[in-house]
């Protein structure tokens, strides 16, 4: 995978990732994008979109409110800890859509994360072709179903270690756009699948934050702090 730090995919999900800030990850979504960020929260990070170009769509809790930038104003979003929350391009026509997103505390994760969920997303035709004996003769549709349980087993992986709950009840008109800890069915929904995929993550050696897609610096500098016990 190419590690340059400029991470770039195509229609009709294109999106570009510029992960060369350790501590923040600057995201633009061309003209025609049907990217979305997923509805999604955060338990151990405070979350900042600033509008640098165009128009988004944000979700936070049950508010959905169009951010606009100007020349003179880039306006900023703060998501606060286990609020639901995403963000799309407002509309698909328009100019090119410039956001970066950092968090609060400023410990390198974000950037992991896309390194990792790209990692993933890009090389799984290829893993699934090569380690699935018989794979070329399967009927298309199989090899769809098997390549998308494979980058789904493998997200929840990577979300369960990168701060990443994805919403799946949405049960959001009895919580309020809101995963309160241990009441709330999506919570505990989503801390279960999770956990499940990072156990059988273990045994089949998957990790989330690999080698081959992260460059050397930063996975070193995770495996010191997280599997060696040191601190960075």
């Amino acid at each position: 995978m190419d590690q340059t730090g400029i991470i770039e995919r195509r229609l009709p999900n294109a999106v570009i990732y510029n992960l060369s800030q350790p501590n923040q990850v600057t995201i633009t979504l061309p003209p025609k994008s049907t990217w979305s960020s997923g509805l999604h929260w955060h338990e151990t990070h405070t979350e900042y979109l600033k509008v640098l170009k165009g128009s988004i769509k944000v979700r936070l809790g049950d508010v959905e409110q169009i951010i606009t930038a100007s020349r003179t104003n880039q306006p900023e979003v703060t998501v606060e800890r286990y609020v639901w929350h995403e963000w799309q391009r407002a509309e698909l026509g328009g100019e090119e859509v410039v956001v970066v997103e950092r968090t609060d505390p400023e410990d390198g994760e974000k950037a992991l994360f896309f390194w990792n969920l790209n990692g993933v997303i890009l090389s799984a035709g290829g893993v699934v072709g090569t380690n699935v004996p018989g794979f070329a003769f399967f009927p298309s549709k199989i090899k769809d179903l098997i390549v998308d349980f494979w980058i789904t087993f493998n997200l929840f992986i990577v979300f369960h270690s990168l701060d990443n709950f994805p919403v799946i009840l949405s049960t959001t008109k009895f919580w309020r756009g809101k995963a309160s800890r241990g009441f709330s069915a999506d919570w505990l929904v989503a801390h279960l699948l999770l956990s499940l995929a990072a156990l059988a993550g273990r045994v089949f050696g998957l990790r989330a934050v690999r080698s081959e897609y992260t460059p050397a610096p930063q996975y070193n500098r995770w495996k010191e702090h997280h599997y060696l016990g040191k601190s960075t």
